[in-house]
C-alpha cells in the first residue's frame, strides 16, 4: 500500500504516530536534480550573494517527486542558492538517517525521523524557535505570522517548560476523519455522514444488513483505533476537567493524570473507563473480520469499495489522488459522542485546535557548513503561502500549515472542524511502555471476546499507581505531587 508524507498521528491526540503514513514508492532512484526551472511562486527578490548549496533529504513517494521538485527549483530561482534533493525510501529512513548522524555526514536538511527530540539531545539538530521571529523573506512579516492558529504551538516540545524548543516545521495538518463510501451510503439510503456515535450505529447496521463491512479497522497496534478512542475520551472525561486539570491550561496533561491517579480520582472502577468498554462492544460487530490482527489491510478493504466507512488522516486525499483507488468517497468529522448514546455525551461536536508535528529539521551539519540561513529560508519559503504550502494544497491535497492558501474542495469540511476546544483525551493507560502494551493486549482480548469489561478494567488497575510512579521519576520536570 503506497503511503505519503512523514507525518504521524500521536495517540495525544491523535495523535500518535505518523510515520506509518510515510510515503514511499519502493524505489530507490532520486529524484534527481532540483535544479530544472519552474514558475516562480513568489515575488521575493534575488539578493547579490554567493549561492549556498545544501542538501534536503526527504522520503515523500514518488508521485510526490514533482511537485517537491518544483518548489526546490522555484527557492533556487528566488534565493540565488542551489538546494538539491536526496530521496531515502521511507522504510529505510530512519535507519539511513540515524546512521548519517553517527557519521556526522547528515544533510543539511533532514526528515524522516519521528525521533527528533533524541537528535536534539544528541546535537545533531538545532532549535528552530528563535526563527519563528525572523521575517521571512516570502511574505515580509515574521515567519511566525504566517502559521494557522495554534499551529507552531502544538509542534513545539514542552518537555520543559521552562526551555520549549521546536525541533522542526510541520508542512501539513494533522486531522483524523470519517471517511465514507458515497456509492455505499446511496444504496443503502443514507443521505449525509453520521455526525453522532448513535447516527453511526445506525448506518453500521444498514451498511451490514445490506452486505458491506460497515467500518474497516485495524487494531493490531494502538494508532487506528486508538484514534477513536482518543476523541471520545475527550467526551467522556469532560465533565471533569475543572478537577483534574490542576494548572489551568484547558486540559489534562501526562503530568495531571499521574497525579489524579495518585490521589485516587482516576482508578479501575472511574465509570468513564466503563462506558468506554460498553461503545467498544456495541462497535466490534461492525469491524472487519480479523481486526485485531489487521495492518494496513484495513484501508485496502476501504479502497476496493468493501466497507461502507473508514478513520483515516488529512493524508488520505493525497493518498487516493496518488493511488487512482477505485472508491467514491466523502470526508466529514468524526462522529462523536452524543447524549442520545451516553449520559457522558455532549449535544454538539467539539472543534478541536488543530495539531502538527514537526516533519523537516536543520541539522547541525548546516551550521558547520555556513548553511543554516539558507536552510532555515528554505523552510521559509516552504511554508509560504504564495510558494511551498500552496504547491503541497494544490498538487498533493494537503492543508497547509498556513494562512491564505486556498484548500482543495474534498479538503474543506476537514477545515471547517477546525476550531479552539482542547481534547482531554485519557493518558492514565500510557504512563509507561508495559502499561501501553498491556492496555493495547487486554483491548484485543476484550474485543475478540476473551476476556470480560471487569477483568479488563481489573488489569488495569494492577500496578496502577506504580505505573504513575514510574511516569513521575522518569520525568523530573513535572515537578509532579506524589
Amino acid at each position: 500500500m503506497k503511503k505519503f508524507g512523514t507525518v504521524c498521528l500521536t495517540s495525544a491526540l491523535i495523535v500518535t504516530t505518523l510515520s506509518a503514513c510515510s510515503g514511499n514508492s519502493g524505489s530507490s532512484e532520486s529524484p534527481g536534480s532540483s535544479e530544472t526551472s519552474a514558475s516562480p511562486a513568489s515575488s521575493a527578490p534575488v539578493e547579490s550573494k554567493s549561492p549556498v548549496a545544501f542538501t534536503i533529504v526527504h522520503n515523500q513517494g514518488e508521485y510526490a517527486w514533482p511537485s517537491y521538485e518544483k518548489i526546490v527549483a522555484d527557492y533556487n530561482e528566488k534565493s540565488g542558492n542551489k538546494a538539491t534533493l536526496k530521496y531515502i525510501p521511507a522504510q529505510e529512513s530512519e535507519s539511513w538517517l540515524q546512521a548519517q548522524f553517527i557519521a556526522h555526514s547528515e544533510p543539511e536538511i533532514v526528515s524522516g525521523t519521528s525521533k527528533f527530540a533524541d537528535a536534539y539531545k544528541n546535537g545533531w539538530i538545532v532549535d528552530l524557535l528563535p526563527y519563528l521571529d525572523e521575517v521571512s523573506p516570502y511574505t515580509n512579516k515574521p515567519w511566525k505570522e504566517s502559521f494557522l492558529p495554534g499551529l507552531i504551538e502544538s509542534a513545539i516540545d514542552k518537555t520543559d517548560a521552562n526551555n520549549p524548543r521546536l525541533f522542526g516545521i510541520p508542512t501539513q495538518v494533522v486531522t483524523v476523519n470519517l471517511y465514507y463510501n458515497k456509492d455505499i451510503f446511496n444504496e443503502i439510503g443514507v443521505a449525509q455522514p453520521p455526525a453522532t456515535i448513535s447516527e453511526f450505529l445506525e448506518v453500521a447496521q444498514k451498511a451490514k444488513d445490506a452486505g458491506y463491512i460497515p467500518f474497516s479497522i485495524q487494531n493490531s497496534m494502538d494508532w487506528n483505533l486508538g484514534w477513536l478512542a482518543s476523541d471520545v475520551f475527550g467526551y467522556l472525561w469532560k465533565s471533569r476537567l475543572a478537577e483534574l486539570d490542576t494548572n489551568g491550561s484547558g486540559k489534562v496533561e501526562p503530568k495531571e493524570w499521574a497525579e489524579a491517579v495518585l490521589a485516587d480520582k482516576v482508578t479501575k472502577d472511574s465509570p468513564e473507563l466503563r462506558e468506554y468498554l460498553r461503545l467498544m462492544n456495541d462497535l466490534k460487530p461492525f469491524f472487519n473480520e480479523g481486526f485485531n490482527s489487521a495492518s494496513w489491510e484495513f484501508e485496502g478493504i476501504f479502497n476496493d469499495g468493501k466497507s461502507a466507512m473508514v478513520l483515516n488522516g488529512s493524508w488520505y486525499p493525497n493518498q487516493h489522488q496518488q493511488g487512482g483507488y477505485p472508491v467514491n468517497y466523502g470526508v466529514a468529522p468524526m462522529p462523536y459522542l452524543d447524549t442520545a448514546y451516553s449520559k457522558f455525551g455532549q449535544d454538539v461536536r467539539y472543534k478541536y485546535k488543530i495539531g502538527s508535528t514537526p516533519s523537516f529539521a536543520v541539522s547541525r551539519n548546516a551550521k558547520d557548513n555556513k548553511a543554516d540561513g539558507a536552510s532555515v529560508e528554505f523552510l521559509q519559503y516552504l511554508t509560504a503561502p504564495d510558494g511551498g504550502a500552496k504547491v503541497l494544497a494544490e498538487d498533493l491535497n494537503l492543508i497547509p500549515v498556513v494562512s491564505d492558501v486556498e484548500v482543495p474542495e474534498i479538503l474543506k469540511p476537514i477545515m471547517e472542524s477546525f476550531g479552539n476546544d482542547e481534547n482531554m483525551g485519557f493518558h492514565a493507560n500510557e504512563f509507561t511502555p508495559e502499561q501501553k502494551d498491556r492496555w493495547l493486549k487486554k483491548q484485543q482480548e476484550f474485543l475478540a471476546g476473551k476476556a470480560t469489561a471487569d477483568e479488563f478494567l481489573e488489569d488495569f488497575g494492577k500496578n496502577l499507581k506504580k505505573f504513575a510512579e514510574e511516569a513521575v521519576k522518569n520525568h523530573p520536570e513535572w515537578n509532579a505531587e506524589q
